[in-house]
């Protein structure tokens, strides 16, 4: 793989975390999101769940305890700098999550790319188990 391939903007198509042979929809079936990797070696990358309920109270700050649950649970942001080897293994040096514990890790991915398609594995499930399979498409 050519380190170049990677740059750009992708859409998310899927988000399965699979753990025991079981296969679960992190962020539902239809999840929202955007990687995106400059050939600078920046990149940002972020998952919402579809259909989250919104706020009664219309304000970030003033959510019930069962309305930040759901917003927190059914998000994913993460930024900082990567590298890529020839061999599709990605590093990622995470400056920023909205999961705090990973803020200022170090973490590895693996990259397949076929045509406009990408297949991101994550080891490292922010489940606390199992590993992540992303399918992302290139966008347009």
């Amino acid at each position: 793989m050519n380190a170049k391939d990677i740059v750009g903007t992708w859409s998310v198509l899927s988000v399965v975390n699979e753990v025991d042979g079981k296969k679960a929809d992190l962020f539902g079936p239809n999840p929202k999101g955007q990687f995106i990797f400059t050939a600078e070696g920046n990149f940002s990358i972020n998952i919402i769940r579809s259909g989250r309920t919104k706020f009664a109270s219309n304000n970030s700050k003033a959510g019930t305890a069962e309305e930040n649950k759901e917003a927190m649970s059914g998000t994913l942001s993460l930024f900082g700098t990567y590298t890529i080897n020839l061999d599709g293994w990605q590093t990622l040096h995470i400056v920023g999550s909205s999961f705090p514990n990973w803020d200022g890790a170090e973490q590895k991915r693996l990259v397949r790319i076929k045509g406009d398609e990408m297949t991101y594995e994550n080891p490292t499930a922010p489940t606390g188990s199992g590993h992540v399979v992303l399918t992302l498409r290139r966008a347009k």
